[in-house]
């Protein structure tokens, strides 16, 4: 919680929208899903291989053309993530990250014993890789756009 008025360069997140049709979205929709953007960035690879026009802070579009590699690039992603089974695998996964600095930054601010149970934030990458698999899954089944968008 922040008790202060901040701008828009203070904002922190992602938002995931599958409201949008091919031309445009409904900016911060209820039906979207949102992210942390310290967390969503040990996912931009994913994003950033499966769609050279990424960019963070416009919209980006995720449609037929560009679906089915980010899911293949998400699967890569989470069988990477699963394999690790040390702290310091973890550690090394976090530090080949462009952003693993920030991500153990933020948890080390939010929990200092981390390291007595790392495992837990591991599990959560996981399931956050696995959501992020179906939330694309869904996009295939029902023909939707994924749109991107980091505040």
């Amino acid at each position: 919680m922040k008790l202060t008025i901040y701008s828009h360069k203070d904002l922190n997140f992602v938002e995931l929208n599958l409201t949008g049709t091919d031309e445009d979205y409904n900016k911060l929709d209820a039906e979207s899903k949102y992210i942390d953007s310290v967390v969503f960035n040990l996912f931009t690879r994913c994003f950033e291989k499966s769609n050279t026009l990424y960019e963070y802070y416009d919209a980006t579009k995720y449609n037929t053309r560009y679906i089915i590699p980010l899911r293949n690039q998400l699967l890569t992603h989470l069988v990477t993530i699963q394999k690790i089974k040390t702290l310091s695998a973890f550690q090394s996964f976090l530090d080949e990250k462009v952003f693993g600095k920030d991500f153990l930054l933020s948890l080390v601010k939010t929990d200092k014993t981390w390291l007595d149970h790392w495992t837990i934030y591991h599990e959560k990458l996981v399931k956050i890789n696995q959501e992020l698999l179906d939330l694309v899954d869904f996009c295939i089944d029902e023909d939707l756009n994924l749109w991107v968008i980091g505040y």
